[in-house]
C-alpha cells in the first residue's frame, strides 16, 4: 500500500524538544480512494496532498504558538479528518484549501448536519467538532502554509445543538469519590505541605553541609541515616519507610497530585491550562462594592481560540486555590531556577525520583502522567472508597465536569463539604455572569443544567411512586405515569422545557419544581434558597416532589430519629423536634406507598 514517508521532507525540521517520542519517520496513507475512482495519491491531486502534509507536519515540528508539538495520535485524528474533507473538497470541485472560503464551509457544515452515523443516528457533536477543529487548526497555520483556509469555521454547537446527536462525553467524578478526593487534598496542602517542603530544605542544607566531607556512597549513606531521625509527614502511607529520600520525593510528587486536584476541581479549568500556569498567575481585584476582594488564577486558553497566542483568562480563585499555587511555586522554585522556566509544572524526565534536581532534562508534565499518579499513586495514597463494588478511574478532565455540574445545578447539598469553598465562585458565576473567555466552560455549565433537569422530568414523569405535593400533582397529570421509558416521553420533556424554561432544583432528598410565589425556603428568582432549604421545610413546601429514588434518604432520616427519639437523656425540645421530623419521615414514605389498583392517588 502506498504511502508519503514525512522522513523523505527535507524541508521539515528535526523534532522539537520534549516530543522525542514523535517518530520521525511517520507516515501518511495517502493512497485511499476518491469519490471519482481514483486514488489520492495520483498526481492530479498532488498540490492538495503536498499542501495537506504539510499542515499535519507543521502541527508535529510547529505548532500554533501557545500549544505543545501533538502527538502521533493526535496527528492522526487531523489525518483522518483532512481525509474526509478533500473526498468533499472533490465532490464540490474545491481544489485548493485557501478556497475553503466562508460559503465554502457553511456548505461543509449543512453537509455535516445532514449526514447520518454508521446507526443511522445524527453526527455527534463530538464528531462534527472535530472536523471543523481540523480546519480550525489548519487556519491557525495559514501564515506558515502556502495553502490553508483563508476563515475559521462556527464551532459545532453554535450551530445549534439539535442538529448533533448529544454526547455522553466525559463522567464528572460520583459525589462519594469527590468528597474525599478533593477534601483530603486540601487537608494535604496544609501543615503537612509545609513540613515536606521544609524536609526537602533540610535535606539541601545536609548535602551542602557534608558533601565537603564525603563523596559518593559514603555520602548517601550519611545523609540516609540523618533523614531516617527526620519526622516525615504521612510516612506510614509510603511502603518502604527504611528509604527516606525516595518516601520525601514520594510525598513531594503526592503535593503535585493534590495541587492540581484542588486547582481542577474548585476552577473548572482544562487540565491543559492548568499544566501551563506559569509564576505569579494569582491576581487580586478589589470588588465594585469594596466589600469583597475577589482572587483570579491567571492562565491561557488555547483549545478553543481563534488566534494563536490563546486567549488569557481569568478563573476565580477559592482560598484552596490560592494556597495550592502558593504550594506550587515553592516546590518547582528548584526546577524553575535549575531551566530558567516560569511553568509551575516541571519535572524532571527519567527513572527513579530524586527530591533535589538532577543533571536529568526538565519537561513540563503531561495530562497522560497526570493520569497515571492520579490513578496509580495519589487515589491508594488517599485511600478513596470504592464506587460500585469497584475502583473509580479518575481522568483530568474530570475535575471540570464536576465543577460544572456543581455550579450548574440549582441545589449542591451532594458536595456539602465543598460548598465553603466553591459558594462564592457559583454566585460569581451566575448571579454575575461570569465566565469570561472560557465560553465552552459555560456551554458545559448549561448542558450539565439541562441534562439534569431532564433525567429528574423522566424519574417525576414514570414514576409509579410519588410523594410531596408537587410530585403528586405532576405524576397525576402524567400521561407517562408507570410506563417504561419511550421516546414519547423524550418529545414530551423537550416540549416542557422549551414552553416553560423549567429548571429543577435537585437534592438527595427530592426535586424542586421551583416557583417563587409558593417557595417555602424563600428562594430567589430563579432558585431555592440553599441555607434555608433543608429537609423539614421542603416537606412542606408546594415545590417538592420525591420519587423512589430519594427513598432511603427518608428512611435513613426516619430510623435515625427514632433511634434518637427513644434515649432517656433526650431533653424536651430535642425529643420534640426528633419526633417532628420522624412525622415529617413518615408522612412521605406513606405517599410513596399509597396507589389504588388504577393507579390514581388517593
Amino acid at each position: 500500500m502506498a504511502s508519503v514517508p514525512t522522513s523523505s521532507l527535507a524541508t521539515t525540521p528535526p523534532p522539537s524538544p520534549g516530543n522525542e517520542d514523535v517518530s520521525a519517520a511517520m507516515s501518511f496513507n495517502w493512497h485511499f480512494e476518491m469519490p471519482d475512482e481514483s486514488r489520492f495519491s495520483d498526481d492530479q491531486w498532488t498540490p492538495l496532498r503536498r499542501a495537506a502534509e504539510l499542515f499535519l507536519l507543521s502541527l508535529l515540528h510547529d505548532p500554533p504558538e501557545g500549544r505543545m508539538p501533538l502527538r502521533k495520535n493526535t496527528i492522526r485524528g487531523h489525518f483522518s479528518n483532512i481525509r474526509f474533507l478533500v473526498r468533499w473538497m472533490a465532490v464540490e470541485n474545491v481544489r485548493r484549501f485557501k478556497d475553503l472560503d466562508e460559503d465554502t464551509v457553511d456548505g461543509f457544515v449543512a453537509m455535516l448536519r445532514a449526514r447520518r452515523g454508521r446507526s443511522g443516528a445524527l453526527l455527534s457533536l463530538r464528531t462534527a467538532e472535530g472536523h471543523l477543529g481540523t480546519i480550525r487548526t489548519f487556519h491557525m497555520q495559514r501564515e506558515k502554509l502556502d495553502d490553508a483556509p483563508p476563515v475559521p469555521p462556527p464551532r459545532a454547537a453554535s450551530v445549534g445543538k439539535r442538529h448533533w446527536k448529544p454526547y455522553g462525553g466525559h463522567p464528572y467524578t460520583p459525589d462519594e469519590i469527590a468528597v474525599p478526593l478533593v477534601s483530603g487534598a486540601i487537608e494535604l496542602l496544609g501543615e503537612a505541605a509545609d513540613q515536606i517542603l521544609a524536609l526537602r530544605d533540610h535535606l539541601e542544607n545536609l548535602y551542602a553541609r557534608l558533601r565537603p566531607h564525603h563523596q559518593g556512597r559514603s555520602l548517601h549513606w550519611h545523609i540516609k541515616r540523618a533523614m531516617l531521625d527526620e519526622p516525615c509527614p504521612c510516612a506510614l502511607r509510603y511502603a518502604h519507610p527504611e528509604w527516606p529520600l525516595r518516601r520525601l520525593a514520594f510525598m513531594l510528587d503526592r503535593l503535585g497530585d493534590a495541587c492540581f486536584v484542588v486547582i481542577a476541581y474548585l476552577v473548572g479549568a482544562r487540565a491543559s491550562e492548568i499544566l501551563r500556569l506559569e509564576e505569579g498567575c494569582i491576581e487580586r481585584h478589589a470588588a465594585d462594592d469594596n466589600e469583597e476582594e475577589h482572587v483570579y488564577l491567571v492562565g491561557t486558553i488555547t483549545k478553543t481560540s481563534l488566534t494563536e497566542h490563546g486567549n488569557v483568562h481569568r478563573w476565580l480563585a477559592p482560598e484552596p486555590v490560592q494556597r495550592a499555587i502558593h504550594i506550587l511555586e515553592r516546590l518547582s522554585a528548584p526546577l524553575r531556577e535549575l531551566s530558567g522556566e516560569k511553568d509551575l509544572w516541571l519535572h524532571q524526565l527519567g527513572r527513579g525520583r530524586s527530591p533535589l534536581p538532577t543533571s536529568m532534562p526538565i519537561a513540563r508534565l503531561r495530562p497522560p502522567m497526570v493520569n497515571v499518579r492520579l490513578n496509580e499513586r495519589f487515589a491508594p495514597f488517599l485511600t478513596l472508597p470504592d464506587h460500585q463494588g469497584g475502583t473509580w478511574h479518575l481522568t483530568t478532565y474530570q475535575g471540570r465536569k464536576t465543577f460544572s455540574r456543581f455550579i450548574g445545578r440549582r441545589d449542591r447539598t451532594g458536595l456539602t463539604a465543598l460548598q465553603h469553598h466553591l459558594g462564592h465562585v457559583h454566585r460569581a458565576m451566575t448571579d454575575r455572569a461570569y465566565v469570561g473567555t472560557d465560553f465552552e466552560l459555560a456551554e458545559l455549565i448549561d448542558d450539565q443544567t439541562a441534562e439534569e433537569t431532564c433525567k429528574a422530568l423522566e424519574d417525576l414523569l414514570l414514576a409509579p411512586h410519588v410523594a410531596g405535593k408537587a410530585g403528586i400533582m405532576l405524576s397525576e397529570r402524567s400521561p407517562f405515569r408507570g410506563r417504561t421509558r419511550s421516546g414519547d416521553v423524550d418529545v414530551y420533556i423537550t416540549e416542557i422545557l422549551a414552553e416553560t424554561d423549567m429548571r429543577l432544583g435537585i437534592c438527595d432528598w427530592g426535586y424542586c419544581l421551583y416557583r417563587r410565589e409558593t417557595s417555602a425556603c424563600l428562594g430567589g428568582e430563579r432558585e431555592p434558597n440553599p441555607v434555608l432549604r433543608t429537609q423539614t421545610t421542603c416537606s412542606t413546601c408546594a415545590n417538592f416532589a420525591v420519587t423512589n429514588r430519594h427513598r432511603h434518604v427518608w428512611e435513613a432520616r426516619l430510623e435515625r430519629n427514632t433511634m434518637l427519639a427513644q434515649r432517656d437523656d433526650l431533653d424536651a425540645e430535642s425529643r420534640a423536634l426528633a419526633e417532628a421530623r420522624i412525622q415529617e419521615s413518615r408522612c412521605i414514605l406513606d405517599q410513596l406507598d399509597e396507589e389504588n389498583a388504577d393507579g390514581v392517588r388517593t
